[in-house]
């Protein structure tokens, strides 16, 4: 009995050992999107091991990237191609844009102007599989560091609602570098400007911080606070650890003023910053104006709104406190009346008993 039970723990044992690291992966037709996507690494890869490209540039030498694009369903599905630069969200992650405005003034030629899409749209059905070109042109002019952004494979506008809700799923990373030096060691961060507005619909305080070098930040740790000027009182402290910048961008710090009371005034933000290798302080000052407090105190999404009911009941509570205070004061003044007259009357009485 004993050495069976051995030998079904054993197979067990290799039955979830099998269930956790497969041999081959399969796709689920009912829950992916339809289709897969995967980079197809040419002679100028820098690191072969890389699933994404990691592609070395000469000024100007043009270089075809090629993507292969697999059905994974008899049903057509159309797909439409396109590319996005790199920039830094404001939790303090790499994310990708097709936004300019979202790019930081320091990055010149970026992924989304040196790649072209030679195959904007493509479909592809019946477990058949296409081939998708991009067409890398670098700059006339060398350049340092790296230029970093995404190819996106989106299924197309006019598929079903279920495709269309997960677009963003398949995205293949691209980063192009002449030399292929380390890219994860930037020197430099910047605090360029300090405020306090609404955002999200919440009263916030933004520090918008500046990676100006053509590499990454990794492992960032940020400690910031704002104190009212010519005050030693925290008024809001954050600390986060574990950001990460773009390569020349910028992102907004958030620092959240809660459902309190925003006042006027001139405030003062501190922060430090270190990612094991630099350490920056800064320290910058802003103004918050009584129109712009009055704006973020009433417009925000997100504040304490006390109903009529609860303020008539809190005034009839207080009342009642308080006549029940004056209540007990005068009957703890006509306690202290009365037990003097008695002990004048024993005193008295007393006195009298003497003279007998």
């Amino acid at each position: 009995m004993i050495k069976k039970n051995k030998i079904l723990y054993v197979v067990l044992f290799m039955s979830l050992f099998l269930w956790l690291f497969p041999d081959k992966s399969f796709a689920d037709e009912s829950s992916n999107l339809g289709y897969t996507v995967s980079a197809v690494l040419n002679g100028k890869q820098i690191d072969p091991e890389k699933s994404y490209f990691y592609i070395q540039t000469v000024p100007e030498e043009e270089q075809l990237l090629k993507v292969k694009v697999k059905s994974t369903q008899k049903e057509p599905i159309k797909l439409k191609l396109y590319t996005t630069d790199a920039f830094t969200g404001d939790s303090g992650t790499i994310e990708y844009t097709e936004n300019k405005k979202m790019l930081d003034t320091t990055l010149h030629d970026p992924i989304s102007k040196i790649v072209t899409v030679e195959t904007p749209s493509l479909t592809v059905e019946n477990f058949e599989e296409k081939e998708a070109v991009f067409k890398l042109t670098p700059p006339s002019e060398n350049y340092k560091g790296v230029k970093m952004g995404a190819l996106v494979f989106e299924v197309d506008g006019e598929e079903s609602e279920e495709q269309v809700s997960s677009k963003f799923s398949y995205r293949i990373g691209l980063i192009t570098s002449e030399t292929g030096d380390d890219y994860k060691d930037s020197k430099t961060l910047n605090l360029i400007d300090a405020k306090s507005t609404l955002k999200r619909g919440k009263k916030m305080i933004l520090t918008t911080l500046q990676n100006p070098e053509p590499k990454m930040i990794s492992n960032l740790e940020i400690v910031a606070d704002v104190k009212a000027k010519d005050s030693e009182t925290i008024l809001k402290k954050k600390k986060v650890e574990n950001y990460m910048m773009a390569p020349n961008s910028h992102f907004d710090f958030e620092m959240d003023w809660g459902t309190g009371t925003v006042r006027a005034g001139t405030y003062i933000v501190t922060m430090s910053a270190n990612d094991g290798y630099s350490d920056w302080k800064f320290e910058k000052e802003f103004t918050i104006t009584s129109d712009q407090a009055k704006s973020m105190n009433e417009n925000s999404g997100f504040r304490i709104i006390t109903p009529t009911w609860i303020k008539i009941v809190t005034i009839l509570i207080l009342v009642v406190i308080g006549i029940i205070i004056v209540m007990i004061l005068v009957r703890k003044k006509n306690m202290e009346i009365e037990w003097k007259r008695r002990r004048e009357k024993r005193k008295k009485k007393r006195n009298q008993n003497k003279k007998i």
